[in-house]
């Protein structure tokens, strides 16, 4: 299964992004698409403050209503772990890029993001 970043989601609404039709491609060729509601509340924020209303509440719209799309909260434990590696850790990842790798990881699910930082290696 495939743990999308807010990223492919931006790019996939946003028109004027360099890498709008890979996103548009990722996702279509997707049978199910998994995010956790910290990665719909980044999208929505960020194509609200990029680009306008309409735009982010179509995507709200588009995204919550898709059957491919799953959306998936974090555990008290996954959020736990987190918070521990966020102490352990000097990075400059977001909590939301932290919970996808702490989802990808204890969920096995594969990480699609555009970031390269979320492609490392990271120990829980």
């Amino acid at each position: 299964m495939t743990l999308a970043d807010s990223n492919v989601f931006i790019a996939y609404f946003r028109l004027n992004e360099a890498i709008h039709k890979k996103a548009r491609k990722l996702i279509s060729s997707l049978d199910e698409i998994i995010i956790n509601d910290y990665v719909l509340s980044e999208i929505y924020t960020v194509l609200m403050l990029r680009e306008s209303y309409d735009i982010a509440h179509q995507a709200l719209m588009w995204i919550t209503r898709n059957p491919k799309i799953r959306i998936e909260r974090l555990t008290n434990k996954e959020i736990k772990s987190i918070v521990s590696f966020i102490e352990k850790n000097t990075t400059k990842l977001s909590f939301v890029d932290i919970s996808l790798l702490v989802m990808s990881k204890n969920r096995n699910y594969q990480l699609l993001s555009f970031d390269r930082d979320l492609n490392l290696n990271y120990t829980f």
